[in-house]
């Protein structure tokens, strides 16, 4: 075992649609600061546009002896998969190690022959160790975790140098121009059924120092900045506390984030205060138009909330993007119900995705042990193809009604008819081909998931 001089970290692409952009491989630039300041050499390969990368550095002689790879969700576990795989053909004297939100809660998923260690939750201090002491090779992998993971969220500044020939490609999808990611917070506080995050972050929620984020967004040169994490806001002290710094440093940028609808409505004049320093959108995890819905989700939230937070980001001038589930125990009547409450409230571009109870949360245990999980292909556990047996109807009439409810959603008849807000006419137009083109690509992959599924299903 000897500490690594080259460092080589790889970024696999998505098996999904992208709704909000295309982003900066966060983690890994940060794995690249950390292992520069402990002396390494380090190369960075995003396979999403380079896809030859691998094989167009081996051609060059290049031989790195860490290889870092980064997951993203379980959709996506095969293609990274894969690339260990590429990685342990080419450089077979290399050690190679994964990590993320998957490869925290299902490492049985991942090729036991293709890494020598899978790292479970937090890995930025390991991470510095595999670089300052390196590591063996082992014929299969050692599952390892930080047992000293720190309360607060801390690691340098992003080396954005790294991915500096990949930047032109990163931005927002939705008119915006060449976007920054950043992160303030790490984890959840609350345990929502259907969500992955706070057993990917094994149970914890850490703030980032402030210091450190108002430094870094001194450093970033996109105008744009998509904030990468759920729960900036949870707690309102240091998100109100940040917000002073970035005012005290004269940062302005236009901000993306996401946000739960109860910290909203505790906390208006925290969003007015937000909204003052570019916070332009806010996606909210509404899920459901029902209180016994969003129980069943333990989402500890309810509808009177909700619309509250919806109100108050639109009187702040922040545009709030509604995320809603569909659950399987739908009927006709139900996507009628979710179609009156985005006409009641004029919600301009809400994102209604089918439930998708992703393995290692608690809705796929359940499901899975009621039988009712039509397909264990993870091509189609991207969030946006149903996977779970309907209750009222069979798996094609539900995806029609699904389908129905986006094309009434996006109508020019719901634009025209004044139910969609301020959203001016060119940017919903962007929306109404793009939901058009998205269901015509779900109606072709759909004839592959329908072959997987036991015929009485559908």
């Amino acid at each position: 075992m000897k500490k690594p001089k080259h460092v080589l970290l790889i970024y696999p692409p998505l098996n999904n649609i992208v709704f909000f952009g295309t982003f900066e491989p966060l983690v890994l630039e940060i794995f690249s600061s950390i292992a520069k300041q402990e002396g390494c050499k380090v190369e960075l390969i995003d396979i999403r546009f380079d896809p030859k990368g691998l094989e167009n550095l081996a051609e060059k002689g290049y031989s790195p002896d860490l290889i870092g790879l980064a997951t993203h969700g379980y959709s996506e576990v095969s293609i990274v998969n894969k690339l260990a795989r590429t990685c342990r053909s080419i450089w077979p004297h290399a050690v190679i190690t994964v990590g993320g939100g998957q490869a925290t809660i299902t490492p049985e998923l991942f090729d036991a022959t293709a890494y020598d260690y899978l790292v479970k939750g937090p890995g930025e201090n390991l991470w510095r160790r595999f670089c300052r002491e390196g590591l063996s090779r082992q014929s299969e992998y050692q599952l390892i975790q930080d047992d000293h993971v720190s309360k607060e969220y801390t690691f340098p500044i992003p080396d954005r140098g790294i991915s500096e020939k990949y930047r032109q490609h990163y931005r927002l999808t939705r008119g915006g121009g060449r976007a920054a990611f950043i992160v303030m917070t790490q984890g959840c506080p609350f345990r929502c059924t259907f969500c992955a995050i706070w057993p990917a972050s094994l149970k914890l929620y850490r703030l980032r120092v402030i210091d450190e984020i108002v430094t870094e967004m001194k450093s970033i040169k996109e105008d744009y900045v998509y904030i990468g994490d759920d729960n900036t806001f949870a707690n309102y002290n240091f998100a109100n506390r940040l917000a002073d710094e970035l005012i005290a440093a004269g940062i302005y940028k236009k901000m993306v984030t996401a946000c739960r609808a109860d910290h909203i409505s505790k906390h208006p004049e925290l969003f007015e205060k937000w909204a003052s320093i570019g916070l332009k959108e806010i996606i909210i995890g509404i899920e459901a138009t029902s209180d016994e819905q969003l129980e069943q989700f333990n989402k500890a939230a309810n509808v009177a909330d909700n619309i509250k937070a919806i109100q108050i980001l639109k009187r702040c001038g922040i545009r709030p993007i509604v995320h809603l589930l569909v659950p399987p125990h739908w009927n006709h009547t139900d996507f009628d119900r979710l179609y009156d409450f985005i006409i009641e409230y004029r919600i301009e571009t809400p994102i209604i995705i089918p439930l998708t109870p992703i393995p290692g949360t608690k809705d796929y245990k359940m499901y899975k042990e009621k039988g009712e999980i039509v397909t264990e292909s993870e091509e189609f556990f991207t969030f946006n193809f149903n996977v779970l047996k309907p209750k009222h109807m069979g798996l094609k009439a539900f995806d029609h009604a699904y389908d129905r409810i986006e094309k009434r959603v996006y109508s020019l008849k719901r634009y025209f008819g004044g139910y969609c807000g301020d959203i001016k006419f060119m940017e919903y137009l962007r929306w109404y081909i793009f939901i058009r083109i998205y269901l015509l690509y779900l109606r072709k992959r759909r004839k592959k998931l329908y072959k997987l599924v036991n015929p009485a299903l559908l």
